[in-house]
């Protein structure tokens, strides 16, 4: 491209862009933003016409950036992210008013939207968020069908790739989970694995070996259930059973009352756990999940939902005291 021309560019063409380096497929890409492999492979060659040079190294299974490539994508995310700024500073001009939709899965229901709640009612007075509880499935259907606007998800890392058409997905932050039970149980457990180990059994290691332990899922699309459960039992040799639970309350509820083991977000029960209320269960590894921001991916940002999502941004993981 000769040195002084003019570039003529495109928005959605810099977003395909951006999604095809995220997914490393041209046509991945298309049906993620609901355009079909033709109109985004259109919306590359368009831009390698522009810059006068490949964006793309063409692979057996996919695409990947050159080294132009890389150097556009730094340009490329400036570039959308200025065009944020711009709608977040137009709104800030002229006091932000509407409304918007958010849906939260029941796991970041008391983190992620309690404190975006809060922070909105302080930042934009005028702003209205509507916050509707929904396991994370039918958070990206009421997406795409227009009756949400925006969406928080707590999941694993590997969750995100298959994106449906049309929307967009963002990651905020990771969340370490961790599997814990009540002080009873706890106590149980411990004696249940002492007998693993020493091949002796008490009356209350019996016990623990022969009751049934309900695994509490509080979102019921969570993928992570066989292996929640192979865990458990592969440690401590316990008979156990599945129970849906619809929030983090309703579940420290059960654990405070019975043999029960729920995989949590472990700032939902810091305070429980610095207490002794709850305890995390050794025997059954952690996970770190990725707290992800899902929308309708459009050209143009109505200002509502453009200042919810930067705000969405900017909130970072609760600061937990303990008396």
């Amino acid at each position: 491209m000769a040195g002084g021309a003019t570039m003529e560019i495109t928005l959605y063409q810099v977003r395909t862009f951006l999604e095809v380096v995220r997914t490393g497929s041209i046509t991945r890409a298309g049906r993620n933003l609901g355009y079909s492999q033709s109109t985004a492979a259109a919306h590359i060659r368009a831009l390698e016409s522009q810059v006068g040079t490949s964006l793309f190294q063409r692979l057996y299974h996919g695409v990947r950036p050159t080294p132009d490539g890389d150097t556009f994508h730094g340009y490329a995310v400036r570039l959308l992210g200025l065009v944020d700024e711009l709608t977040t500073s137009l709104a800030d001009g002229r006091e932000v008013s509407g409304r918007v939709s958010v849906g939260a899965s029941p796991l970041s229901v008391d983190q992620e939207l309690t404190r975006l709640v809060w922070e909105c009612r302080y930042r934009y007075p005028k702003l209205e968020l509507a916050p509707a509880g929904m396991d994370s499935q039918r958070i990206t259907e009421e997406i795409s069908t227009g009756r949400l606007d925006m969406g928080l998800i707590l999941e694993p890392p590997n969750r995100g790739a298959n994106v449906p058409a049309g929307l967009h997905i963002e990651d905020l932050r990771s969340v370490d989970v961790v599997a814990v039970a009540g002080r009873e149980l706890l106590g149980m457990l411990e004696e249940a694995s002492e007998g693993n180990a020493e091949n002796v059994l008490t009356e209350r290691q019996a016990k623990a070996r022969h009751s049934t332990v309900r695994l509490l899922h509080v979102d019921s699309d969570d993928s992570s259930l066989e292996k929640f459960r192979a865990a458990v039992e592969g440690a401590y040799s316990l008979r156990t059973e599945f129970m849906s639970i619809a929030s983090v309350q309703g579940a420290l509820e059960l654990l405070r009352n019975g043999p029960c083991i729920a995989v949590l977000p472990r700032e939902s029960v810091a305070r429980e756990i610095e207490s002794g209320e709850v305890g995390v269960v050794e025997g059954v590894p952690g996970e770190r999940h990725v707290v992800r921001m899902v929308w309708n991916q459009q050209t143009w940002l109505p200002p509502a939902l453009a200042a919810t999502l930067e705000l969405a941004r900017r909130i970072g993981p609760p600061a937990v005291t303990v008396a």
